[in-house]
């Protein structure tokens, strides 16, 4: 019988104690993505093995992610700027070991698999910045804000010269959000939005490549298309190449209509007209083949999941823990409302795929670490009998 109530935990009593919900909310994320990459992908003799193949990534992701719930998280705190160091030479060594993709070096290519290092570089940078930001005194000083500014623009920088701008963009409103929760001030908050903007100008001459800069200047032209003019050689020449994807993905959100065409049974789909809709367009498939309906459902599985996340935060007074949850909610929570607005054609395309949605092995397994790790939190309140536990 436990008397004192700060005697640490065993492990089945940490089991007993992980949020429930989260678990089945993860849960019916992941029969989600097997449902619609199934259907993604079933007529194409191609890809029609990645269905079986993301059951295996969720498989090692969730005995993964158990065995990260059984120790406690201190060891992830002190392995921290390990974890961040490992990432960031995994990031360095790319353009001289990984092959050339699609033209981009992302991946490092194993016999029967590969592994993209820049996945799990959102979960080294959110450990690595909950290291630094544990320090309430730390919130309010200049290392309180350009030190973390340094930490996430170092592996961002790396993977925007692969080149992948879309996962180098994730980094920012993760730091932001963090440094927040840590105390930064306001306008200090401000004040990084203002050089981020700058920065943007200057990587618009000096960063993106051509066909980045293409993909913004479709985008912003397609807001001026219109029944009127939609057939106009010009336009039609745009649509054919560098319009192609997202035009058809925003056919298929828009077909879809309030029910869908039923699983299986979308157009765009079935008919191979939507490229990569496995992976970065795969909330295409959802809005062509459910409709509003299941749209809405899927995004609110998703948001329930960031919510939980916050809500751990909110329920965690040790620092670091609180800060990993905060990193982790919003690192979920932009990855999917970068991937939708992507698939609506409300801004660029970016490549990046819908997390525990779409398929892809490195985004699988980092995003269910970061989910698996935000539950040990959870299940280990700890006692703070000062006013901040790291003062």
């Amino acid at each position: 019988m436990r008397t004192w109530p700060f005697e640490p935990k065993s492990r089945l009593d940490v089991l007993r104690s992980v949020d429930g919900w989260l678990l089945l909310v993860t849960a019916a994320l992941l029969l989600c993505g097997l449902v619609f990459i199934g259907s993604a992908t079933h007529t194409d003799t191609l890809f029609a093995g990645q269905q079986s193949r993301q059951a295996l990534f969720y498989a090692v992701g969730v005995g993964v992610g158990f065995f990260v719930l059984l120790p406690h998280y201190v060891h992830v705190l002190r392995s921290a700027w390990l974890v961040y160091g490992v990432v960031v030479l995994a990031l360095l060594g790319l353009p001289w070991f990984a092959p050339e993709i699609n033209g981009a070096r992302r991946w490092y290519a194993f016999p029967g698999f590969s592994i993209q290092p820049s996945e799990f570089a959102k979960l080294g940078v959110v450990l690595a910045l909950a290291a630094w930001l544990r320090f309430k005194a730390r919130a309010h000083t200049f290392d309180g804000l350009v030190v973390p500014l340094l930490v996430a623009a170092v592996p961002a920088l790396l993977i925007l010269r692969q080149p992948d701008l879309g996962s180098s963009l994730v980094f920012a409103p993760v730091l932001l959000a963090m440094c927040w929760a840590a105390g930064a001030p306001t306008r200090s908050i401000l004040g990084v939005l203002v050089l981020g903007a700058v920065v943007v100008v200057l990587a618009w001459y000096e960063v993106l490549h051509d066909y980045q800069k293409e993909r913004i200047e479709v985008w912003w032209q397609h807001w001026s298309w219109h029944d009127g003019n939609l057939h106009e050689p010009n336009v039609r020449e745009v649509l054919r190449n560098a319009g192609y994807q997202p035009w058809q993905a925003l056919i298929a959100m828009g077909a879809g209509g309030l029910t869908g065409f039923g699983i299986g049974q979308g157009p765009q789909n079935r008919y191979d007209f939507l490229p990569y809709r496995s992976e970065d367009y795969l909330f295409a498939v959802v809005g062509e083949e459910v409709g509003w309906l299941g749209s809405l459902c899927v995004l609110g599985l998703m948001a329930a999941l960031v919510w939980g996340l916050l809500a751990l935060a909110q329920r965690t007074r040790e620092r670091f823990g609180r800060l990993v949850c905060v990193g982790v909610a919003t690192w979920i929570g932009t990855q999917t409302l970068v991937h939708v607005a992507v698939c609506g054609w409300l801004i660029p395309s970016t490549g990046l795929p819908m997390p525990l949605l779409s398929y892809g092995g490195s985004s699988t397994l980092a995003t269910l670490l970061g989910i698996a790790l935000c539950l040990n939190i959870g299940a280990r309140p700890e006692p703070i009998l000062a006013a901040d536990g790291f003062q």
